[in-house]
């Protein structure tokens, strides 16, 4: 009856997955419920496990966050930052920022004011480049990439990496426009 009961346990607890609050290491980093800031060039690890949660990294921050679900980044002021967000994940990089980052589906991006973008993107997923921003976009399914405002783009579609239908001027779509 005990190993019954320990098995049923243990089984339980696989199941629930790891959805405490998020894991934040780093001087720097701070987390107020599923919110966490890393700031002033301080190197910080956010780990949400399952559960969605939030990143900002300002002032020459070098940061890394990862959930399995969703996960909305921040990332700014010459900030270095990289990870892996689920599906309806959110990324904005900006003001110098370097960003290196793989999202689920229905995803969305923006990459501006000089920024460097390094991207894979989940299928529904939207990517905006511009004010003078560079992004590389891999499109895992549909997807749709805005280049424009003298940015730079290079836009490459499933594991094939085939070039992307040109919709717009500017306007870049693995998939229908």
């Amino acid at each position: 009856m005990r190993r019954a009961l320990a098995a049923l346990w243990l089984a339980g607890a696989i199941a629930c997955g790891d959805s405490g609050p998020p894991e934040c290491t780093g001087e720097g980093c701070t987390c107020n419920d599923t919110a966490c800031t890393c700031v002033a060039g301080a190197d910080c690890k956010t780990d949400c496990h399952d559960s969605a949660c939030s990143l900002s990294c300002t002032q020459d921050a070098k940061c890394e966050g990862t959930s399995s679900e969703q996960l909305r980044v921040t990332c700014d002021d010459s900030s270095q930052c990289k990870g892996h967000g689920g599906d309806r994940s959110g990324v904005t990089c900006t003001a110098t920022a370097s960003c290196d980052f793989k999202v689920g589906a229905d995803s969305s991006v923006t990459c501006n004011a000089r920024a460097t973008c390094k991207l894979q993107v989940g299928d529904g997923s939207t990517v905006d480049c511009s004010e003078f921003a560079s992004c590389d976009v891999k499109c895992d399914g549909d997807c749709q990439a805005m280049c424009n405002s003298g940015a730079e783009c290079t836009v490459r579609c499933g594991v094939d990496l085939t070039l992307p239908k040109a919709c717009a001027q500017g306007i870049y779509a693995c998939g229908p426009c």
